[in-house]
C-alpha cells in the first residue's frame, strides 16, 4: 500500500482524533518526512486534514469529500472499487463509463461530484446536483450465464438497501424491479446496461449506474417531489464516501451471491424488502396497463400478479405503480 494511502486509512479509522506525525511515521515504519509529503498530496485530493503542532493531524469528522482515496480507505471488498476514478464533475457515471473505460478491470468504479446529463430507466432524466447525492458506476465483466443478468440489478438494490440501513439508521423497502423506497418515497435510481458481442451474443460487460439522493434536490419539479425522497428526511446523513464504500461492499457480496450459484439466498433477501406483495398494483407495461394484485416472486426474479379477472401474470419487464 502507498504511503499515502496508509495515512489515510489511519486518518479515517481515527476520523475527528489526531494522530502526530511521529506516531504515524512509526505506525506505519516509513520516515516523518514521507507522512509529512503523503499529508500535502491528499490535501490536494482534496480533503479535509488540519494540523495543529504538537498534537498532529485529524481528518475533520465533517469532511465531506469525495475521493477515491477515501473511500478506498473504507472499502472491504476484494475486487469492487479496487481500481477506482472519482471526479468532480461529469454528464452521466454510465455514459462516460462506457465511452471511455470499458477496458478497465472488473469492479472498476467511477464517481462523481455531480452529473449535468444524469439518466434513469426508460429513457428518464436523474438530477444530480453537486452535495445532494452519491452517484457511481460499476463495471463488470460477467461470467454469469446470459439468462441470470437480471440479477444483477436485483443484487445492486438489495446492496444499497442494505448499505443504507447500515450509514443511516433505517430500513428501506424495495419496489420491483429496483427502486429502493421509504415510506413511500424513491431514494435512489438505478440502471443496468449490457454489451453485448454481436458474433456471440454474450455479455462482455455490464455497468451498474446507482444514484442516492442524500438531501432534496432543488431541482426536482414538483410531480417529481410527489414521489422522491432523501436519506436526510428519514435517517442520519451520511458522509459521501462513508455511504459510497458501504454500497460497493454490500453490492460485491450480493454479486458474490450470483457467482456461488446462491440466486435463493440473493433473492429471499431481495423478497424480504418487497414493499408491493400482496398489495393492489398497477401494472405498466410497453403493451398494456391494468390493475392486479402483487402476490409473490418467481425463481427468477420476476413478479407474480393476479388481473380483475383472476388471470395469474408473470412480469419480467415493465414496471409497476403502488398507492401507499
Amino acid at each position: 500500500m502507498a504511503v499515502k494511502d496508509a495515512v489515510l486509512q489511519a486518518l479515517e479509522q481515527a476520523r475527528g482524533a489526531r494522530l502526530s506525525g511521529g506516531r504515524l511515521a512509526e505506525q506505519l515504519g516509513v520516515s516523518r518526512a514521507a507522512v509529512h509529503k503523503a499529508i500535502g498530496a491528499l490535501r490536494s485530493d482534496g480533503l479535509a486534514i488540519d494540523g495543529v503542532p504538537g498534537e498532529g493531524y485529524r481528518l475533520a469528522p465533517e469532511d465531506d469529500s469525495l475521493t477515491a482515496a477515501g473511500i478506498a480507505a473504507l472499502l472491504d471488498t476484494g475486487f469492487v472499487g479496487r481500481d477506482m476514478l472519482a471526479v468532480p464533475s461529469l454528464s452521466s457515471t454510465n455514459t462516460v463509463l462506457k465511452e471511455r473505460y470499458l477496458d478497465r478491470p472488473h469492479g472498476f468504479v467511477l464517481l462523481a461530484g455531480e452529473q449535468t446529463g444524469g439518466r434513469g430507466r426508460l429513457g428518464r432524466s436523474f438530477a444530480s446536483p453537486a452535495g445532494t447525492g452519491v452517484y457511481l458506476t460499476i463495471l463488470l465483466h460477467p461470467t454469469l450465464p446470459l439468462a441470470h443478468i437480471q440479477f444483477v440489478t436485483i443484487a445492486a438494490a438489495v446492496a444499497v438497501a442494505e448499505a443504507i440501513e447500515q450509514a443511516a439508521g433505517f430500513a428501506p423497502q424495495i419496489k420491483w424491479v429496483n427502486d429502493v423506497l421509504m415510506e413511500g418515497r424513491k431514494l435512489c435510481g438505478i440502471l443496468t446496461e449490457a454489451m453485448i458481442e454481436g458474433e456471440t451474443g454474450t455479455v462482455s460487460s455490464l455497468v451498474v449506474g446507482i444514484g442516492v439522493n442524500l438531501r432534496p434536490n432543488p431541482e426536482w419539479p414538483e410531480e417529481v417531489r410527489a414521489v422522491a425522497g432523501a436519506i436526510s428526511e428519514f435517517g442520519t446523513v451520511p458522509r459521501r464516501a462513508e455511504l459510497a464504500a458501504a454500497i460497493l461492499s454490500r453490492f460485491e457480496r450480493t454479486y458474490s451471491l450470483l457467482e456461488q450459484g446462491q440466486e435463493a439466498e440473493l433473492l429471499e433477501r431481495y423478497r424480504s424488502r418487497l414493499c408491493c406483495i400482496g398489495k393492489p398494483v398497477t401494472v405498466i407495461s410497453p403493451t398494456a396497463k391494468y390493475q392486479a394484485e402483487c402476490i409473490g416472486l418467481d425463481e427468477n426474479g420476476h413478479l407474480l400478479v393476479r388481473d380483475g379477472s383472476g388471470q395469474e401474470h408473470t412480469l419480467s419487464s415493465g414496471e409497476i405503480s403502488i398507492r401507499f
